[in-house]
């Protein structure tokens, strides 16, 4: 039997992508030769309708049917459709209320996010309060989830080890051969604290990884032949470190934490993440910046 709280998280991942996908298939149209502005508000209604019925439905999973969030979502729910209501069949309109109700992202909210959503810290929920569009409330939810060890710890295990720091590497969720062979494969030697591993399904697995830039989370996501490796680096401990990792989104001195992209075969996983992660700096590395 599958664990409930596994199970919860699985939703949560299914939803996320549903929504992504219903975000991009409900974009409006860029040029102004669209003939049918009834039928698109429609599918933009419907969209709407389900987009809201999944994020109350996996609100309720993760922070509860009476939580700060789940008011959120509730009041999102009401400008968002009384906004699309007064658009009517007015294109232009429509244009203007998918950017700033269901696509944008600001920048300051992102920054937000990055400042609460960390490992290993008091992290609350209040970023959420600022969120105003679909993306934004979907992005914190997945900046929480994937930076909650308590989450990410009440998966039950599969499987573990200890470091040669004395520190554990376990595996919890789903049996994936890929990540257990991570698992095994994982060098002793690799300066990390407590690290956590959890596979979602067969594609999907979810990492966080302390003293590495503070608490380090990837996720890596397969697809046919190919790993796309995202991570997400809280403390930037050395901005030139940083700045020579692969993928890295470059980043400055005054930079809220720092992201990227890796992708590669998937052969080349377990030498490519053990890597990639042996360069994330550490607070040792701060130090020694400092000094020169």
């Amino acid at each position: 039997m599958v664990d409930v709280k596994l199970l919860k998280l699985q939703h949560f991942f299914e939803v996320d992508f549903k929504i992504k996908k219903e975000m991009l298939d409900i974009a409006p149209p860029s040029d102004n030769l669209y003939a049918d502005v009834e039928k698109y508000s429609n599918s933009v209604n419907d969209s709407l309708i389900y987009i809201f019925s999944e994020l109350k439905c996996v609100t309720a999973d993760i922070f509860g049917f009476e939580s700060q969030i789940m008011s959120k979502i509730t009041e999102m729910e009401n400008i968002i459709k009384n906004n699309f209501y007064s658009c009517g069949y007015d294109i232009d309109k429509l244009r203007l209320f998918y950017k700033n109700f269901v696509s944008n992202m600001e920048l300051d909210f992102i920054n937000a996010v990055k400042e609460e959503c960390v490992g290993y810290t008091f992290g609350g929920v209040s970023s959420a309060k600022n969120a105003k569009t679909i993306n934004e409330i979907l992005h914190f939810m997945h900046s929480f989830i994937l930076n909650n060890e308590q989450i990410l710890q009440s998966i039950p295990l599969i499987d573990k080890k200890e470091n040669d720091y004395k520190y554990s590497i376990s595996l919890r969720g789903v049996k994936v051969p890929v990540f257990e062979q991570l698992l095994a494969l994982f060098p002793n030697d690799l300066d990390v604290g407590w690290t956590d591993m959890i596979a979602i399904n067969e594609r999907k697995l979810l990492m966080m990884v302390r003293d590495r830039g503070h608490a380090l989370t990837i996720e890596i996501t397969l697809n046919l032949q190919t790993a796309r490796i995202e991570y997400f680096i809280p403390k930037i401990c050395n901005v030139d470190m940083v700045n020579n990792l692969p993928g890295i989104n470059k980043v400055n001195q005054d930079s809220v934490g720092a992201t990227g992209i890796i992708e590669i075969p998937i052969s080349d996983l377990p030498n490519t993440l053990f890597s990639f992660i042996s360069k994330v700096p550490m607070d040792s590395d701060m130090i020694i910046s400092n000094i020169r």
